[in-house]
């Protein structure tokens, strides 16, 4: 091999790792702006800086050996260096379009499981998490309760403002819900104005509380919406079923709190109907 050859291999094989290298940089920073704060981020924010160390010394490696690459053998440096940069290229590459397609996943996931309006869970998540809390209370014996929400005279609100300001109600409820829920509650939209929260771990009594309270919280509230800033009352009304006795079936739960509801629309809305005959309220 030429001796003008020979160098022109062994430098171009360099650079070409340096470029290679700095398109790896590149990469990394789409995965940084991938990857929210926490471990992974600073795992690759870790990486970047070793590349960056790695271009150093390819600069330094150049601007030590230029020119000084003799015979064939001094080709296994430089090849080494520019596979190396491959490699490090090709991980990152295949990083970031795994990360991307984990992050595809999960809001494909959160699409299927939430409402696209009110951002709470959707009925049929709401249903699969349901059939988990029972076994829990089933094998456990832990307390279990419903609360089936319902909007009053909603359709006033539609017919006199529009759909859209309907809309922002409903997620301006659905907010304030969030709100007095503790972390492991679960909200989920169950019908056009219906709201149902799953809350493990609580009996009946407590369960009337959390109801009271969410009823008074809408109650107090002035809903500023639309253009205009229309300030609109509302006032909600609650159906409340506690796990126990005959009501052990997620059938029987729900039903339990529909037919509370309808008793609470029936004495005049803007009310909490639970099973106090069989669950005595306990403050």
């Amino acid at each position: 091999m030429g001796l003008n050859l020979l160098l022109l291999l062994s430098n171009s094989l360099v650079l070409v790792g340096i470029l290679i290298l700095l398109g790896s940089l590149l990469t990394v920073r789409r995965i940084l702006r991938s990857f929210p704060e926490g471990r992974s981020h600073k795992g690759w924010f870790t990486m970047g800086c070793l590349i960056s160390l790695f271009v150093l010394g390819y600069l330094a490696y150049v601007n030590i050996f230029w020119e000084k690459h003799t015979q064939a053998t001094d080709l296994i440096v430089p090849g080494v260096f520019f596979f190396g940069a491959c490699f490090v290229l090709l991980s990152t590459f295949l990083s970031l379009n795994t990360a991307l397609d984990i992050i595809r996943i999960c809001e494909l996931e959160k699409e299927s499981s939430t409402d696209p309006l009110t951002g709470v869970y959707n009925r049929r998540h709401m249903e699969k998490c349901l059939q988990e809390e029972i076994a829990k209370a089933q094998r456990y014996k832990f307390d279990l309760s419903l609360l089936l929400i319902d909007l009053d005279n909603f359709k006033l609100i539609n017919d006199q403002h529009g759909h859209q300001v309907g809309d922002q109600v409903l997620t301006d409820i659905s907010a304030l819900v969030l709100q007095e829920l503790r972390s492991f509650d679960v909200m989920a939209r169950y019908g056009g104005e219906e709201f149902l929260v799953i809350a493990p771990n609580t009996g009946p009594g407590y369960a009337h509380i959390l109801a009271e309270r969410l009823r008074k919280r809408i109650e107090m509230h002035h809903f500023f919406v639309g253009s205009k800033a229309l300030k609109i009352k509302l006032t909600i009304s609650i159906g409340v079923s506690s796990y126990g006795g005959s009501i052990t079936t997620q059938e029987s739960l729900v039903l339990r709190a529909d037919n509370n509801l309808y008793l609470a629309k029936g004495q005049g809305r803007n009310k909490v109907i639970a099973d106090q005959s069989k669950y005595p309220l306990q403050v």
